[in-house]
């Protein structure tokens, strides 16, 4: 598993080949007006079923985000839309962007 209190969290799983079937990370950083999780790219092997893996992983993007207390800020497109698609993440969502004619 994870320690939610560190700073870095990383998360990969390899399949039974050793190729790479995910991997994302979050970081805890200070910015001037919170703390927040900045969450970095999210690579998905695209032989791989990338839907049910990031509906997987943003679960756990969810429990550190409650458990620290702490917003996340998205940077990977991927994880933008995810964000978007799911309102039940308006609530940890750091540093949403703007609507720009309707759409985000």
């Amino acid at each position: 598993m994870f320690n939610v209190d560190d700073p870095h969290q990383f998360f990969r799983e390899d399949d039974d080949n050793g190729e790479m079937v995910y991997s994302w990370t979050m970081d805890k950083i200070e910015r001037k007006d919170a703390t927040v999780w900045i969450m970095n790219h999210f690579f998905v092997n695209p032989k791989m079923d990338s839907k049910k893996i990031l509906h997987d992983q943003m679960k756990i993007v969810m429990f550190i985000a409650q458990k620290s207390h702490l917003p996340v800020w998205p940077l990977d497109p991927l994880v933008i839309n995810y964000f978007n698609e799911h309102p039940d993440f308006e609530s940890i969502w750091y540093h949403k962007p703007s609507p720009k004619n309707g759409s985000i």
